[in-house]
């Protein structure tokens, strides 16, 4: 195939955007989607480079592997050594370990998994994640992997004809799916192949499908294209549903410019344009870990420095490594040293820190290890399931709430406060922000989330979350009622409306509100910087309690213990706060290192065995609403 000016100058087009939205710059609210423009030309290639082989009876699919390697890898091979030799430096022992990971997922081109099990790609925790971006590098490699196997087993079963038919066929099939999973699995759609595939195999149908266009109508089809793109770029944002139906704009134009082949476009073939595109894949490998780095050193303005640093290193990536086309043996053995390093990041972290063994089973400690947050929900989402209360015992306790519900139900048995009693659970995600609201009420605090005021997905989730509770007869027949969220700033008067609607619900029920227990640190990280900097792990535990805008416990406590409040809502407050803290020191780790958070604040299960401890030693539950066992 000869150089496509028009494909150079869209991958152009594609990475300005995703450049521009990642350095957070306010002019594209969707620039993300350049990633869905890369998709699909990637899919127009490789069907194009696979169908040609094919019908010439000389397509390897090895050969197709070896080319692929060769032009992936050796950058991302230098950009991923770069930012773990850089990390080691400036790095907490639990985020290098994490790097080690991801380097690993990167070079498997299983990234996408990885980062899927871990957050969804537009949650903060994410936004700090180095390699990140190289999520939907693994998606082209499976496609890479999987596609030619496709073709080549149906070309041998099947005419021409007849295979391109099946693949309109499972290109439609793929775009439904990605509509549905996008809607009932965010997180997996946004990562995962089988949702994109779609997007690579449309621009593969642009090549079986070819269209005679007219020199004179060229510009039209491909002004047509250019447009969907921008709108996309401009008119969509993180808070729609994605990849989904919207995904079809941005994909839908690029097959359009590539289409029209137009060779003469003032806009994709000038001179600017297709030097950005020939650098695109090495800005597109370098722009994130600049991006991390400003947000981890807090730099203002940081896109005036970091856009402009990412097009140099993409030139200098470009012309250093990309150009050289180096042979497959000569990547192979940096490619074992820099997976082998990775490893050893991953496995054997300590040895790049040397932390006495004492601390550092604490020092790395986080959700993933010791199953820390399936510990949390586990119990909590088996007795989701529950709908209403089936024994006849005195005492029946509905726990409503996120994972500080779970973490919580988890301390109430560790402290045997289950005695006589049966509980029966409602989850209502954290995202939602209150728990109890009528349908009309629910359209008014949506408009004042930050978190879900612009998502359909998620006020559809948390109306279903909310109209769980009432499911059964569980609310209005339980006994004592325990309320536990991860309470924010913002929704703090729906939280009480929320209240006062359970409150009317059940008259005669003993509430508990249990406050918040998060710092503005993870606490593994709080015993690393209180080991290195020799004070003592509890008083800078205090130190660092929450008290950011989104959850200050300060503010939230004085609130929830005001006595106006108690008394016209007629509930008990646990002040988690008075629970953890003592003596102007907070208890995060026990005297043989057992931490108790596996972040900045959910408990380990040494942690919930303390709380249980505490609510005990502290008599939170009268013997007459609940006995110890």
């Amino acid at each position: 195939m000869k150089f496509r000016h028009d494909i150079n100058g869209l991958r152009a087009i594609a990475v300005i955007a995703v450049v521009l939205f990642h350095f957070n710059t306010p002019l594209l609210s969707g620039g993300f989607a350049g990633v869905d423009v890369f998709f699909a030309i990637s899919g127009f290639l490789m069907t194009s480079i696979i169908i040609r082989g094919i019908n010439n009876n000389n397509f390897s699919i090895l050969s197709f592997y070896k080319a692929r390697a060769i032009r992936i890898v050796p950058a991302l091979l230098v950009m991923s050594v770069t930012v773990l030799l850089l990390c080691y430096f400036i790095l907490i022992p639990l985020k290098f370990e994490q790097l080690g990971r991801h380097v690993m997922g990167s070079l498997n081109f299983m990234s996408n998994i990885t980062y899927w099990k871990e957050s969804g790609y537009f949650d903060t925790s994410s936004q700090t994640k180095w390699l990140l971006h190289t999520w939907s590098l693994s998606v082209e490699w499976q496609f890479y992997l999987l596609y030619p196997i496709l073709l080549v087993l149906l070309k041998k079963i099947f005419s021409l004809n007849v295979i391109k038919k099946i693949l309109v066929i499972m290109t439609m099939l793929g775009f439904i799916f990605s509509i549905y999973a996008s809607y009932y699995w965010p997180s997996p759609a946004y990562y995962l192949f089988p949702t994109r595939a779609w997007e690579m195999m449309m621009g593969g149908l642009v090549f079986i499908y070819p269209i005679n266009i007219q020199a004179s109508k060229k510009k039209y089809v491909e002004y047509s294209g250019l447009f969907f793109i921008i709108v996309s770029y401009f008119f969509i944002s993180k808070t729609d549903m994605w990849p989904g139906y919207l995904a079809f704009i941005p994909v839908f134009g690029a097959a359009l410019v590539i289409l029209a082949a137009n060779q003469d476009s003032i806009i994709t073939s000038n001179k600017y344009i297709q030097k950005i595109g020939l650098w695109s894949y090495s800005i597109y490998l370098w722009h994130w870990p600049i991006v991390v780095l400003g947000r981890y050193l807090d730099i203002q303005y940081w896109a005036v420095i970091g856009i402009p640093s990412s097009v140099l290193l993409g030139f200098l990536s470009y012309t250093l490594i990309e150009k050289k086309r180096f042979e497959l043996k000569a990547i192979f053995i940096p490619y074992l040293f820099v997976l082998l390093l990775s490893y050893i990041v991953l496995s054997h972290v300590n040895i790049f820190y040397n932390i006495p063994k004492s601390i550092f089973k604490a020092v790395v400690t986080n959700t993933k290890t010791d199953h820390n947050g399936a510990y949390t929900w586990s119990r909590i989402r088996k007795l989701n399931k529950k709908i209403d209360f089936i024994t006849h015992t005195k005492n029946k306790v509905l726990v409503i709430g996120d994972s500080q519900a779970g973490d919580f139900l988890n301390a109430f048995y560790d402290a045997k406060l289950t005695k006589n009693v049966e509980i029966v659970a409602r989850v209502v995600e954290a995202d939602c922000g209150f728990f109890y609201l009528t349908p009309n009420e629910q359209e008014s605090a949506y408009l004042q989330s930050p978190t879900i005021k612009n998502s359909t997905m998620w006020q559809n989730k948390c109306k279903k979350f909310i109209k769980h509770v009432d499911d059964g007869n569980a609310l209005k027949d339980a006994n004592v009622i325990i309320l536990a969220m991860y309470w924010q700033n913002v929704n703090m008067d729906w939280i009480f409306k929320s209240i006062e609607n359970i409150r009317k619900k059940n008259p005669n029920a003993e509430i508990y509100v249990v406050g918040g227990k998060s710092f503005d640190t993870q606490v593994s990280t709080l015993v690393y910087n209180a080991y290195r900097k020799k004070i003592d792990i509890g008083s800078y535990a205090a130190k660092n309690i929450a008290s950011n805008n989104k959850e200050n416990r300060v503010f939230q406590n004085k609130l929830f213990e005001s006595k106006s409040v108690l008394a016209k809502y007629n509930y008990h407050f646990i002040n988690m706060t008075k629970i953890m803290c003592h003596n102007d020191k907070c208890d995060v780790i026990d005297s043989d290192n057992n931490i108790f958070y596996s972040d900045r604040r959910h408990t380990t299960r040494a942690g919930t065995k303390y709380i249980g401890m505490q609510l005990n030693k502290m008599h939170v539950f009268p013997n007459t609403i609940v006995k110890p066992m």
